[in-house]
């Protein structure tokens, strides 16, 4: 006899004796227990996120279980909204056989966490509470499980307005294009680099590549101009498609945009006008007029993120930027996802080379901040701890030479998870290199010096007589190991 049937007969035999409707659960082979519920546990949905107004993505599950740990013949749960003003699709459940019960919630308008208790009813003096995050935004973009989807860990992705791995694009009228996309360099092992996405102008546009950044999850990104300030979303073949539009067109000379990772989100940017959070596709929200400098003089060259969960706020971080005029970092302690800025800090003052002409910004999981500056009168590499003590590492002066030996540092990359210390990579493009330096030895290295020439000239264009004609503002991006 199959077990089917014989389910069928047990439940046909009770109703027949007894008269009455008796869950199926009684007749099943999970076992029960005749002793009252005493415990009740969060099984999943804890810690959610997602946009106001919308249901969170997983139930809330609870697990009721009696004194020796088995599951009651009977038990009910209540659901009650504590904090915040969403709605469940059920405030009552009794438990099932396997002594679980759950229901759905959904956010309200308003932002910030949201609590839900789950009390026993048979015992109410035990219950559990559900926390969830009524956020600005929410897409799947903003998964933080980071992946190796794009290649191999620690290369470096260089999005570059010129390179001649890169056909020349033409317009409508036949005039000549700028030959932008993103190069592939592994700067570590083999030392070759290789086109990854070609990113051309759009009609009769030209297309100018600012910055590029991974996401949280692993995805990868471009700022660039073109009729628009945009953000490009670049798949993992080299798939290029839009994925927002700065809502105002930036002010000349400078249209630049700098993006970072976000850890809690998808990605943090920083324009003439200031930091802002990119939240799903074609949501981009800046910070109150009185939150920051937004009248101007940000540095749309040098923006970091510090990678740390603050310890009093789980889905926080520290976005530092630097303002010339005042020629001072300056951090921004702020929970991105409801993007509620907490005041600017200043962290430490700078020189007037280092404020104007910083070239790239990153932030290690201690919280030390590293900042490029390329000038005629500076080039340095230096640190800056949380407490704002400043510290030149490297001079390229000194460590290079003088002239164009000091080379032309344009932005800087970060491997915050080596295994023995944070790893830092600047592009040369004056002398078509990209150097490592190692935070734990102190060494600085030429990795492309001894490769051929086509190897070491796709990371900048060179005129007639050898001229630096392209590259010279890039994006760089480490594809971080997530195994350390």
């Amino acid at each position: 006899m199959s077990r089917k049937k014989l389910t069928v007969r047990c439940l046909s035999l009770i109703v027949l004796l007894s008269g009455l409707v008796v869950p199926l659960s009684q007749c099943s082979d999970d076992p029960v227990s005749p002793d009252p519920p005493e415990s009740i546990t969060i099984l999943s949905g804890n810690l959610q996120y997602s946009k106001r107004g919308t249901e969170l993505p997983m139930p809330l599950i609870v697990e009721v279980t009696t004194a020796k740990g088995e599951v009651p013949q009977m038990a009910n749960v209540a659901f009650d909204v504590v904090t915040g003003d969403g709605s469940l699709s059920r405030t009552a459940a009794r438990v099932n056989t396997k002594g679980r019960a759950s229901t759905s919630y959904t956010l309200g308008p308003g932002l910030g966490t949201n609590i839900i208790r789950a009390t026993l009813q048979e015992n109410t003096a035990r219950w559990v509470e559900f926390e969830a995050t009524s956020s600005n935004f929410f897409c799947p973009e903003q998964e933080d499980t980071f992946r190796v989807d794009y290649g191999t860990a620690r290369e470096l992705f260089l999005a570059t307005h010129k390179s001649i791995l890169f056909p020349p694009n033409v317009d409508s009228e036949g005039n000549l294009l700028e030959n932008s996309g993103v190069v592939l360099a592994d700067a570590l092992s083999s030392r070759t680099t290789r086109a990854f996405a070609d990113i051309d102008a759009s009609g009769i546009f030209d297309s100018r590549i600012y910055d590029a950044a991974f996401s949280a999850k692993g995805e990868f990104f471009v700022a660039r101009l073109s009729f628009h300030s945009e953000i490009l979303k670049v798949d993992q073949a080299g798939g290029v498609s839009q994925f927002a539009i700065l809502e105002t067109n930036l002010p000349e000379p400078d249209p630049a945009v700098e993006l970072t990772l976000n850890p809690s989100g998808l990605l943090i940017g920083c324009d003439v006008m200031g930091p802002f959070v990119v939240g799903c596709r074609n949501e981009i929200s800046r910070f109150p007029d009185d939150a920051m400098f937004v009248s101007g003089g940000i540095n749309n060259d040098a923006l970091a993120v510090d990678p740390r969960r603050q310890s009093n706020n789980a889905l926080g971080e520290d976005i530092y930027f630097i303002h010339k005029p005042n020629t001072a970092l300056l951090r921004l302690p702020l929970d991105s996802l409801t993007v509620e800025p907490q005041g600017v800090q200043l962290v430490t003052s700078l020189t007037a080379d280092e404020a104007n002409y910083a070239r790239g910004m990153v932030c290690d999981t201690t919280g030390t901040v590293y900042i490029l500056v390329d000038s005629d009168e500076t080039k340095e590499l230096l640190s800056v701890t949380p407490d704002g003590t400043k510290t030149v590492l490297v001079d390229f002066f000194i460590e290079q030479g003088q002239g164009d030996a000091a080379g032309m540092q344009r932005d800087l990359a970060i491997e915050p998870l080596f295994p023995t210390g944070p790893l830092l990579f600047t592009l040369d493009t004056l002398n078509d290199d990209i150097l490592l330096y190692d935070t734990a030895s102190g060494d600085l290295t030429e990795r492309f010096e001894n490769q051929p020439v086509d190897v070491r000239t796709t990371l900048s264009i060179r005129g007639e007589l050898g001229e630096l004609t392209g590259g010279e503002r890039v994006g760089l991006a480490v594809l971080m190991d997530p195994t350390n």
